[in-house]
């Protein structure tokens, strides 16, 4: 089978900000050629480091995120070398680069330079802060930009500093993002002929990760338990006044983690939790008289006392106690708990819903993830491990090429990029809705379908203005920009009718129920093809449409646990921590994009729709590939990392002056180095310029810095350390997101419409397109908005038609 980037070539230029970026590229088929200085790029110099077969140390980092590259050697500072790059990019479709905006530029291969020879060409830039602003040539690390995109706030024990993610990862969310910008610019490209540059933030690209975290900011609020009282914080969820649910608990073998009071899901699955542990005499004789599935509301209306059912709480952790994460993990599947094993690398490549689904790929005696989605008629396939230093010289010396020609038979200048893109988006909560966010805020015409009869839990969720309610939460309306919504009932002959008509109309499908439901309802890839052979329909879940764990029921919280991020996290000495929000929910719409935007190209040119079936999980692994590998050569596993890193040291987070603030500090180069011990002169004697022994005097570094930080206001201390050269940010709260210099002067937050919020702030993009930027027309609306304009306008039933679909209670 074809790749669904075959003939595209890129030329990659990042550092290890956005080595993700070739990498995605790569597996879908682009070839991918890794320019690099004479020493070998910066990601071959990445830890974690293990012996290879001759027993030199190996960047694993490069081996992970390297993978499916050829690799060129050019001396960027050699005349006659930028001229074989400008060789090579008059040919090239695409070009990544991550260095310090200006930096390309002053060797004249800029954005308008290379563009000026080569308009086809898509030029796309992934650094910290974006090209433009005045923080975008400072330093940053994955751990200051954590704080700077609001996630390290969101982190941690309320009686310690915020704790980031105990791997780096955090650069990753704009790396992905940018190698599915760039599939968006080439369909584009398909139909006007042109390239364009884009800029991707990475800071942008963490907060878009927040959940509702911006929302609360558009009201000039920080989430409960994360402004000034942080210190209040336990870890565990107050349902109610006296009523604080575990997160995260132990079992016999490790830890778990669990949502018991989510929904309607969190109902029934507590639920089935205290029946199982009833059954095993596990719960007391009147306990097992309780109706768990309604305990909240008894406990409200006093017909459970509170006593009583922190009790049975109390039993059922106990009982979790006596299970391994195997056994807890069989029944979860079996009985739809909302629990799941906080799996370490062990875990992960143990996993049997991973092994029937055959997701690990030997590559050179070690496994490796596998693909991020699986394309019917495009799959991925892995071809080669990364390749070593200068492997590919030879193409230096091939013949020229011309870019890839443009599809469409008469091309024309684009105002939308995606005009006349069709899309129906059958998905609900967080990770599906984001997949067609960017594309209607880019112009596609996008159809959210919903129904009264079972409402978004995404509309549950805070902040509302004024009370609770299914039409005034400004999450709900944030994730679903520009899109056009549609009250339908699937359940019904007529509104089934209607959703196969909506098929016929489409040219992409995106739904995330539970797999088998579209099945059930008449929605799935098989009926809907037969209304549209050309359609691409994305089907995105946990577990993945195979394998004995794909009903699998959870959230973004157990995908986190289940794909090693949860186990990772917090301090060593407590239970583990788990990511802020959802967080795989925010991870793999950023590779569901890609993947979708590949089929697309891949259509274009053969007129071949297909099915896609991306697993939230398998897609977030990659984030952890470098851990996973190194966990194979050494045996090493990696837990509750707090803020040790073998990346920077230092590496940690300060309290400063006011309450609960703090100022995020990494040290990585011997650069970084001399620009803190310029402002912190104590620390002159501790370590020197190499991190190695820098880290032998972690605890003294730590010492010093932490009395340095704490007379000093916080912003005042980054913006001092910043500008001398060292990567740090303050942890940023909501409150501070709508003040933030870098997040102004890039004009972040767009205001927008809403029939009920009136206008507010919302989320911008995380990458700027040069010539087709994103325009948001409104906020996410009430729940049926557009019926009539969609019926009509858009699937062209006539008036009476409509009037007879809704009498039979199909639109609602």
């Amino acid at each position: 089978m074809p790749a669904a980037l075959e003939g595209l070539r890129v030329l990659d230029l990042a550092t290890p900000l956005a080595e993700a970026t070739g990498r995605v590229l790569a597996d879908l088929g682009a070839e991918v050629i890794k320019i690099e200085p004479p020493g070998g790029c910066a990601s071959r110099h990445a830890p974690p480091f293990s012996p290879d077969a001759r027993g030199e140390p190996e960047s694993l980092f490069w081996r992970a995120w390297g993978m499916g590259k050829r690799s060129v050697v050019l001396d960027l500072d050699a005349p006659a070398d930028r001229a074989r790059l400008v060789e090579l990019a008059r040919g090239a479709d695409v070009l990544v680069e991550s260095f310090t905006p200006g930096t390309l530029g002053a060797l004249g291969l800029g954005a308008d330079a290379l563009r000026e020879i080569n308009p086809a060409l898509v030029y796309v830039s992934v650094t910290p802060f974006g090209q433009t602003g005045p923080h975008a040539r400072h330093r940053a690390t994955d751990l200051t930009l954590a704080a700077a995109g609001g996630l390290l706030n969101m982190q941690g024990d309320g009686d310690r500093p915020p704790v980031p993610v105990g791997f780096p990862e955090t650069v990753h969310h704009g790396g992905v993002q940018a190698a599915a910008d760039v599939l968006m610019a080439l369909w584009g490209r398909n139909r006007s002929g042109r390239g364009q540059h884009l800029d991707t933030s990475i800071q942008a690209a963490v907060l878009w990760s927040l959940m509702y975290v911006t929302d609360h900011a558009a009201f000039g609020q920080d989430p409960p338990g994360f402004g000034p009282e942080r210190a209040m914080r336990t870890g565990a969820m107050e349902v109610l006044p006296g009523l604080k649910l575990p997160v995260i608990e132990r079992c016999k073998d490790g830890w778990v983690a669990m949502a018991l009071v989510i929904g309607a899901q969190g109902a029934f699955g507590f639920n089935a939790c205290m029946e199982y542990v009833g059954e095993r005499g596990g719960l007391d004789a009147e306990l097992m008289e309780i109706d768990w599935t309604t305990w909240i509301q008894q406990i409200q209306e006093g017909a459970l006392p509170l006593e009583t059912a922190i009790r049975g709480v109390e039993q059922f952790l106990a009982h979790l106690r006596t299970m391994t994460k195997v056994e807890i993990q069989r029944e979860a599947v079996a009985r739809k708990w909302l629990v799941a094993p906080v799996n370490l690398a062990p875990d992960l490549l143990a996993d049997p819903q991973l092994a029937a689904r055959e997701f690990w790929v030997e590559m050179d005696g070690l496994r490796v993830p596998g693909p991020f989605a699986r394309l019917s008629r495009t799959p991925i396939a892995y071809r080669a491990a990364a390749p070593r230093l200068g492997e590919d010289q030879a193409l230096l010396d091939a013949a020229p090429r011309e870019p890839a020609a443009p599809t469409a038979t008469r091309l024309a200048p684009r105002e939308r990029l995606f005009e006349g893109l069709r899309v129906a988006d059958f998905s609900w909560i967080a990770a599906g809705p984001l997949i067609s966010k960017d594309l209607a805020n880019l112009g596609a015409t996008v159809l959210h379908v919903e129904s009264e009869k079972r409402v978004d839990t995404l509309r549950m969720l805070p902040p509302w203005k004024g009370d609770p309610g299914i039409s005034n939460g400004h999450t709900y309306a944030n994730m679903n920009q520009s899109k056009l919504n549609l009250a339908l009932d699937f359940t019904t002959p007529e509104g089934l009718r209607v959703a196969h008509r909506i098929a016929e109309w489409a040219d992409v499908v995106i739904e995330n129920f539970t797999p088998g439901t579209a099945e059930r309802l008449g929605i799935d890839y098989a009926t809907l093809r037969s209304c549209n052979p050309d359609l691409v329909m994305l089907y995105t879940c946990m577990r993945g449409q195979t394998g004995p764990e794909r009903a699998h029921t959870g959230f973004g919280l157990h995908g986190a646990a289940l794909a090693g991020f949860v186990g990772i996290t917090g301090w060593p000495d407590r239970k583990p921590q788990a990511p802020w929000g959802a967080y795989t929910d925010f991870i793999s719409p950023r590779y569901a994009q890609a993947a979708l935007l590949a089929a697309l190209y891949h259509r274009d040119r053969t007129g071949e729709g297909q099915c896609i079936d991306l697993s939230q999980i398998e897609a977030s692994i990659h984030f952890l590939g470098p851990l996973l590998l190194d966990h194979q050569r050494s045996g090493r596993v990696l837990g509750q990392a707090g803020h040790d890193s073998e990346w920077g040291c230092p590496h940690g987070v300060y309290a400063t002056a006011g309450v609960e603030r703090y100022v995020a500090i990494e040290a990585r180069t011997a650069e970084h180095w001399r620009a803190l011990c310029a402002q912190v002169p104590e620390l002159g004697t501790l370590g020197g310029d190499e991190l190695a022994r820098r880290l032998g005097h972690r605890a003294e570094i730590d010492a010093v810095l932490g009395n340095w930080c704490a007379a000093l206001d916080p912003f005042e201390a980054a913006a001092r350390l910043r500008e001398s050269g060292v990567p740090a940010y303050v942890p940023l709260r909501a409150t501070d997101f709508i003040a933030d210099p870098q997040l102004a002067a890039r004009e972040f937050f767009v205001e927008l419409d809403h029939p009920v919020l009136g206008p507010m702030r919302y989320d911008g993009p995380v990458t700027r397109f040069s010539d087709t930027p994103s325009r948001p027309t409104h906020a996410g609306g009430p729940i049926g908005q557009h019926t009539f304009e969609v019926m009509t306008r858009v699937l062209g039933y006539a008036p009476d038609e409509v009037s007879a679909i809704a009498a039979a209670g199909a639109l609602s």
